[in-house]
Parts: C-alpha cells; structure tokens; sequence
C-alpha cells in the first residue's frame, strides 16, 4: 500500500481540489537573524532621531540660529521659581540668588545620586553584549570617544535668567562629575538650515 501526503483525498486516494499547495520551512536561524538585525536597525534609527523634551510653563528659551538634536541626558530646569532636576524641584531661585558660594550643595549631591546609578546600571549590562552592541551602532574608533548619557546634561534655563546664576549651576554640575552640557534652545523660525 503506497503512502500519501495528508491532505483532501478523494475515494481513490488522489487529491481533490485545485493545484498543489506550496509549503515552505523556514529555518528558525535565519529568522532570528533576521530579527536581530531588524532590532539594531530599529534601535540605530530611535538613537539618531534626538529627544523630546517638555517646557514647563513658564519658562521661555533662547532662539538660536545653529542648533543640533539633543541626545537623552538628564535636564536641569532653571527657571523663576527654581531649579529642577528631571522635574524635581531642588532650590529655590532666591536661595541660589543669595547664595555667594558657587556650588550649589542640593543640586550637586542630586546629579552626583544620578551619575551613581547610570553607573550601577551601565555595569549591570553584560560587558560583553554592551561592547559588541556599542561597536555594531558606530564603529570601533567611535565607541572610546563617546560620552555616557549618566554624564550629560541639559540645561533649559529661561531666556530672562541671569548669567550669575546659569554659571553657578554649570559650575555645580561639572563639579559634581557632568562632563557633557548643553542648553535647550528653541530654532529660529526663519532659519533655513536643517538641525545638525
């Protein structure tokens, strides 16, 4: 007795109905392969497309005409009521004012609490995995030169704030371990330049 391929058989055991149907296996290594290279796409494309960051009210930035997409990084809010770290409020603006010191003990004991955990965060990640993960994004020369996001800073300080008091809290911050600053500032509305 001859053996068939299951299926729709009629009474002498031939297959009924239409042509043959195409089945095709795909090998489970080439699927998680493909996948994998579509999550790195996925994750190279999410990184270069900047951060969004929300104004609190209140609070009015600069316009610049050269401005350049921010990378994730924690933000430090200076505004007339005070200063916030990731919208915690840390001071009070009158107290920074008053203060003739220029380290702002509240604000570098909270940044110097945030560098520690990106640190224990970033060690949690497998040496391993972070390396190749890191040299598949951008190269190899690229990776020793790059700044961690625990260490930059982003500062959204209102276009009426005093110069005195912006320089106290960068000073606070690179003190405190900060090594990248950058100011959030509104583009020019006639500026004709794509961001950089």
């Amino acid at each position: 007795m001859a053996i068939y391929v299951p299926g729709n058989r009629d009474k002498r055991g031939r297959e009924s109905g239409g042509g043959r149907d195409v089945i095709a296996a795909l090998s489970m290594a080439s699927m998680v392969d493909l996948f994998t290279v579509l999550v790195v796409f996925l994750l190279q494309n999410y990184a270069t497309t900047g951060q969004v960051i929300d104004i609190p009210p209140g609070v009015k930035l600069p316009q610049a005409h050269e401005v350049k997409d921010l990378t994730p990084a924690n933000v430090v809010i200076v505004s007339n009521q005070g200063i916030q770290v990731n919208n915690d409020q840390i001071m009070d603006i009158n107290t920074v004012r008053n203060q003739a010191d220029w380290e702002l003990a509240p604000l570098k004991q909270k940044l110097q609490e945030l560098i520690a955990q990106g640190q224990q965060k970033k060690q949690a990640l497998g040496n391993q995995i972070r390396s190749a993960v890191e040299r598949m994004q951008v190269g190899d020369e690229a990776v020793a030169q790059q700044v961690d996001p625990f260490l930059k800073l982003t500062i959204q300080a209102d276009k009426h704030m005093d110069f005195l008091t912006l320089k106290k809290v960068m000073y606070t911050a690179t003190d405190a371990g900060i090594v990248e600053i950058n100011f959030a500032v509104m583009k020019e509305p006639n500026s004709d330049k794509p961001s950089m």
